[in-house]
């Protein structure tokens, strides 16, 4: 874990994010929503339709995502003593769209930290990813800047065997390869087990997910339903028809491989809508936290798939 304790951004003797939450790479920052969205967690919203829950209950059918584009405000609403972090502003797109066979996901978040001392730092972080229907495969790439330079760059793909598990390849930030257990989850089969589970009344799933933003592999991700909201109450898309349907307020933990601690890299609250839109988002790295504010949302054509 990163100390906490004030410093100024131009200390070249730790990261120069590293006051800024438990120890999270920028990647993290992006990925706390973009990941939870795309997720993975934390970006890939997968909704499951209402028509497509029916279908499931009858017939066992997988359900299906909603193409659509979400833009959300980001702003800082809370930092602990001695961050040296005192605002944070910025927003987030995310587009999910229907390949035909599988999802293409795309999410780019701008951030502007401003510190105690020293000057401000621009960051911007970026997550593209695909993932076959059948969740066989699944390609990703991850893009991080600060002040116009690259700072961080992880590239890679996922294949799924026959038995269930899979591997892990790497081309950046350096070439590795790794073992995937059968009972990890890739980003789209994580949300929909998290929504069935919240439909089904469950108020707790855990479960290993791959999403690649992080080489040393799987993170814990753990939900916790804290309440079940019916259709018609208030969003902050008044009116909007993406947002009419029943919607659950949950708490999603990541925890890094092999952590030596029991409190989570980050967490993000949020209220997740029966078709996947997410709003209500507030991402907590333990000493600062960011609120993501939905400001539009638009349904995507399918394209005939």
């Amino acid at each position: 874990m990163m100390s906490s304790a004030s410093r100024a951004p131009s200390d070249t003797s730790r990261p120069w994010w590293s006051g800024a939450g438990r120890g999270c790479r920028p990647s993290r920052w992006g990925a706390g929503l973009g990941l939870v969205l795309a997720a993975g967690a934390v970006g890939l919203v997968a909704a499951m339709l209402p028509g497509a829950v029916a279908a499931q209950g009858a017939s066992g059918a997988a359900p299906t995502l909603m193409p659509h584009e979400a833009v959300y405000e980001l702003r800082l609403i809370s930092r602990a003593p001695g961050t040296p972090v005192v605002s944070a502003n910025g927003s987030m797109r995310y587009r999910i769209a229907d390949t035909c066979d599988g999802w293409a996901m795309e999410s780019r978040t701008k951030l502007d930290l401003f510190y105690n001392r020293g000057d401000p730092i621009e960051t911007d972080w970026s997550f593209i990813s695909w993932e076959s229907k059948d969740g066989t495969k699944y390609r990703f790439r991850i893009r991080s800047e600060r002040n116009g330079s690259v700072d961080e760059i992880i590239d890679g793909r996922a294949a799924r065997e026959p038995d269930g598990g899979g591997v892990a390849t790497f081309t950046q930030p350096e070439e590795k390869r790794m073992t995937l257990d059968p009972a990890v989850m890739l980003p789209a089969e994580h949300t929909f087990a998290v929504l069935k589970a919240a439909r089904a009344g469950d108020r707790l799933f855990t479960a290993q997910m791959f999403d690649g933003s992080e080489p040393a592999g799987p993170m814990q991700a753990t939900a916790v339903v804290t309440e079940e909201v019916p259709a018609g109450e208030a969003t902050e898309l008044p009116d909007h028809p993406l947002l009419a349907g029943p919607s659950w307020r949950m708490v999603i933990s990541f925890f890094a491989p092999e952590g030596d601690t029991s409190l989570p890299e980050y967490e993000v609250r949020l209220r997740y809508h029966e078709n996947g839109v997410a709003e209500e988002v507030i991402q907590d790295f333990g000493t600062m936290a960011l609120r993501a504010s939905l400001r539009s949302l638009t349904k995507l054509d399918d394209d005939g798939c």
